[in-house]
């Protein structure tokens, strides 16, 4: 039985997306001072005209990963995040998990056959980075190993000396 799952995991690297450890790469953004690891088959987009970030999009299962930085208005990383999470709402995305904090938050909804993940952190200069993947609801359990990763590596950048992050739970949409 081992044998044919580890023929299955090399036959079929897309069915399982973490597996592939090596093949991450890291996106640093420079105007906000963040960074992310990227999982392997994302390609590059392009970036934001106002150098906040940069979008991705993976071909072989469809799914489009977002990253970008956002300054806070009065400084406020927790209404900049419920800011967020009510535009998803308004566009028709049922909000089925969120944790925020002072420093850390994390969201995901479901909207018909998608579903997405959103993680953020406040920086220590009055802004946040964000990354928001959307995938199919189909892959839902093929991304919870990835989407761990991604929460755990989104950090700011060499210099920005504040409190750790907490990891935070990947809850999966109902």
């Amino acid at each position: 039985m081992r044998r044919i799952l580890a023929a299955f995991v090399l036959l079929f690297p897309a069915a399982f997306p973490a597996a592939a450890d090596n093949d991450w790469h890291a996106y640093a953004n420079p105007r906000f001072g963040y960074i992310l690891d990227i999982p392997p088959g994302f390609e590059p987009q392009g970036d934001t005209d106002n150098g906040d970030g940069v979008s991705f999009h993976a071909n072989d299962n469809g799914a489009t990963l977002a990253v970008f930085g956002s300054e806070l208005v009065d400084g406020d990383f927790e209404i900049d995040v419920n800011d967020r999470m009510a535009s998803e709402r308004e566009d028709q995305w049922r909000i089925s998990y969120s944790r925020v904090t002072a420093a850390w938050a994390s969201f995901s909804g479901v909207r018909g056959e998608e579903v997405f993940y959103t993680r953020a952190i406040a920086l220590c200069d009055g802004s946040a980075a964000y990354f928001r993947l959307q995938y199919r609801k189909s892959r839902l359990t093929s991304f919870d190993g990835v989407i761990s990763r991604m929460a755990e590596a989104l950090r700011p950048s060499e210099g920005c000396q504040q409190t750790p992050v907490a990891a935070a739970p990947v809850a999966a949409p109902n």
